[in-house]
């Protein structure tokens, strides 16, 4: 038999009791408990040490009397003599029914002189480990304990005169010490049961509040509009955070599609790149993660609500990912019929697998990043429903000129340009966008003849245009949305020196929309052709702007025009006639109803 060992520490093992594995005395009573059990027997005469149910020592009273420790001290005929009467005592102990049930008390390898009381330990119904109490009965002449100083290499007369200062514990007092040495041994047993529930109890408690409160900062986080790339990325790296996984790994469908249909297999790389977005430990690339994917959802039609595979490794279905893959827990992104994409955690970190309660976790947020992606697309739909009749209309005032045809465009596109070089928010930028496109919408009331007169107007004819910001707003204004943007509408022909209209403000008593769309408006109007005039060259557009900086334009936001690569913004302005494929849903619709759209 292996020599006893004495650990100094509790061991653990990584069964998984949740989403962390829990540490499990390992022991039949822990230290502490045992050396408070140890020190209370040993004032009434007895030695205790524990053994576990394969007969190997665990723990022993380090501070007992000088006989026992120097008995101890050479444990191999001493050790090999308990060690068998424990298993002895272990045998005969499987026959008992109930916890800390005492074995019969019969002579121990070194009787008369020296006895032992065997107290078994269970956990339920099952043996775990054993309590040894020795006792002296004798002056220690006996027969049995003479060869047993000899076979241990002491002194007998040594261990006589150590066993002098031990009490002797009478034989009929045994039956009294065997009953309460088992309540003690039970109670202590109980107690340190008790202790791991609670300690089970309260890192289950722990884990069901950080799982909570991850599921309530990623429900917050989920307002429109944003890019799901970024929500995904952060939902992530917060996942990674309270989780077993050594990897969160998103997979998106390139579109929404219905049940029927797999995930496609885009072989563009950069697409690809696109629709994966992982956090943690970098274990495979996209192109191996959308792999992943699509062997784990062969069948999105047949597909189960949730796949949990501990044994990667032996599956040869995924013996592409051999190399990096050992734990998976996979979740599709349903809306209805639609799959969105997957949702996976990949390889458990701490050596053990994952389980139900991990499945629990990551269904709680796959099922939040669904209904977000969800709403992400219906509010994408909804601003190209909005963006496509704004561009409607649009196009139908500019309709009537054939010279101004996509003129708001390139206005809008324009305006937004030079917001951003003055540093506005990215909403601020698209709601100018959208005041640029509709800022000449009044010309619907303003008839066909005058719009489209080759040559100079009449006083009464310019009048009568002048009053075309004044209608738009007539027209918008009703649009509760958008009254935010009837300044730009209504004063985009205002000049900083005051001599504009329709009401002559100066300076910046313009609105800021007002100022930004009158440079945008007048930069495309030189540098188009019209009734009155061929289109001006470039170079000509550009000193125009830095001549009249100061009169007709704001001279700081000329400054920044001026700054920007206008032989490049006037090219992708022409390019944007029709629709503006630059117009981000992330600010369109965002634009128009501001803050109301996220929350």
């Amino acid at each position: 038999m292996a020599s006893p060992t004495h650990t100094g520490s509790l061991t653990t093992t990584l069964e998984s009791q949740g989403r962390i594995p829990l540490p499990k005395i390992a022991w039949p009573i822990g230290r502490e408990r045992f050396a408070a059990l140890a020190r209370r027997w040993r004032a009434a005469g007895f030695w205790l040490s524990l053994w576990n149910r394969d007969g190997q020592a665990v723990l022993w009273d380090e501070e007992g009397p000088r006989l026992w420790s120097t008995l101890w001290s050479r444990r191999g005929a001493f050790a090999r003599s308990l060690s068998e009467y424990v298993r002895a005592s272990a045998e005969k102990s499987s026959l008992a029914t109930h916890l800390g049930e005492a074995v019969a008390v019969e002579p121990g390898p070194w009787h008369p002189d020296i006895g032992f009381l065997a107290i078994p330990i269970r956990r339920r119904t099952r043996m775990v480990g054993m309590v040894l109490a020795g006792y002296t009965c004798s002056d220690l002449r006996g027969e049995a304990f003479v060869r047993m100083s000899g076979a241990c290499g002491l002194d007998h007369q040594y261990l006589v005169d150590l066993g002098a200062d031990v009490p002797r514990i009478a034989p009929e007092s045994i039956p009294t010490m065997l009953g309460l040495l088992s309540l003690t041994v039970e109670q202590a047993r109980d107690l340190d049961v008790g202790s791991e529930e609670v300690g089970v109890l309260t890192q289950n408690l722990e884990n069901t509040y950080e799982e909570l409160s991850l599921i309530y900062r990623i429900s917050a986080q989920m307002g429109l509009p944003q890019k799901p790339q970024e929500l995904l990325l952060k939902v992530g790296n917060q996942v990674t955070e309270v989780s077993r996984a050594a990897t969160i790994a998103f997979v998106l469908s390139e579109t929404a599609v219905s049940a029927a249909h797999a995930l496609p297999g885009d072989a563009n790389p950069q697409s690809v790149r696109d629709r994966v977005v992982s956090v943690g430990v970098d274990v495979a690339g996209p192109i191996d993660l959308v792999r992943l994917a699509e062997q784990l959802l062969s069948d999105p039609s047949k597909a189960p609500s949730h796949l949990l595979v501990n044994n990667a490794a032996q599956r040869p279905e995924f013996g592409f990912a051999h190399p990096w893959l050992e734990h998976v827990v996979a979740l599709p992104l349903w809306h209805k019929q639609r799959l969105l994409g997957v949702m996976m955690a990949i390889n458990c970190r701490d050596g053990g697998d994952f389980t139900s309660v991990d499945v629990q976790l990551v269904r709680a947020v796959a099922d939040r990043v669904a209904a977000f992606l969800e709403n992400q697309r219906l509010y994408d739909d909804l601003t190209d429903l909005l963006m496509g009749l704004l561009h409607a209309v649009v196009n139908s005032v500019d309709a009537k000129d054939p010279y101004t045809y996509g003129h708001s465009e390139r206005v809008a596109f324009l305006s937004r340009a030079l917001a951003r070089a003055a540093n506005l928010s990215p909403t601020e930028c698209e709601r100018i966008y959208l005041a640029g496109l509709l800022h000449d919408v009044g010309k619907i009331g303003v008839p066909d003849a005058i719009l489209c007169k080759p040559g100079k107007l009449t006083v009464e004819e310019f009048d009568t245009l002048k009053k075309h910001p004044e209608i738009g707003v007539k027209i918008l204004s009703p649009v509760r949305q958008m009254r935010d943007l009837l300044p730009g509408v209504l004063y985009h022909h205002e000049r900083v020196d005051g001599r504009g209209y329709p009401e002559g403000l100066s300076g910046n008593s313009i609105p800021m929309l007002g100022r930004i769309i009158c440079l945008a408006d007048c930069f495309d109007a030189m540098t188009t052709n019209r009734t009155y005039r061929a289109a001006l060259p470039l170079a000509t557009a550009i000193s125009e702007v830095r001549r009249c900086a100061g009169t007709q334009f704001d001279p700081s936001l000329a400054e920044l025009f001026l700054g920007l690569d206008l032989e490049q913004l006037f090219q992708e302005a022409r390019a944007c006639e029709g629709c503006d494929a630059t117009m981000s849903h992330l600010g369109a619709l965002h634009a128009v109803l501001g803050d109301r759209v996220t929350h």
